[in-house]
């Protein structure tokens, strides 16, 4: 990822912060200072999202495939929401979710239960070899 969120404390002084700047600057990537927040901004934004997608398949009856591929198509998404969240892990995600306080959906939750947890499970809204 070419984004790194900065967070500094307020005892930190201009020298930290210049070498902070420096160092994601050294390795390529892109700083963006952010405040202490849990989730700071992408997390904060990103599973309100990923989770009303898991909500949504469960109201409609969609399929994980067809959720994903109107965001991939419909939203120029990289990737859809359900493969992002196997992708990341289901587990992972559950407890994003309780750091940001937003309560994973039933669906995602259930499949934690039963050891579904995405890729690195084999398993999860999709199945993976």
């Amino acid at each position: 990822m070419d984004l790194v969120e900065l967070v500094f404390p307020h005892e930190a002084d201009a020298e930290t912060h210049r070498r902070a700047w420096a160092l994601c600057e050294a390795l390529g990537k892109t700083a963006v200072e952010v405040p202490d927040i849990p989730g700071f901004v992408v997390n904060r934004l990103l599973f309100p999202y990923l989770f009303s997608a898991v909500a949504l398949m469960s109201e409609t009856g969609l399929a994980p495939a067809d959720v994903d591929r109107c965001m991939t198509l419909g939203a120029g998404q990289p990737m859809g929401p359900l493969a992002l969240l196997d992708y990341v892990g289901l587990d992972v995600a559950q407890a994003i979710g309780d750091a940001i306080d937003v309560p994973a959906p039933d669906g995602l939750l259930e499949l934690v239960r039963t050891g579904s947890l995405g890729r690195k499970s084999g398993r999860g809204f999709y199945e993976y070899d």
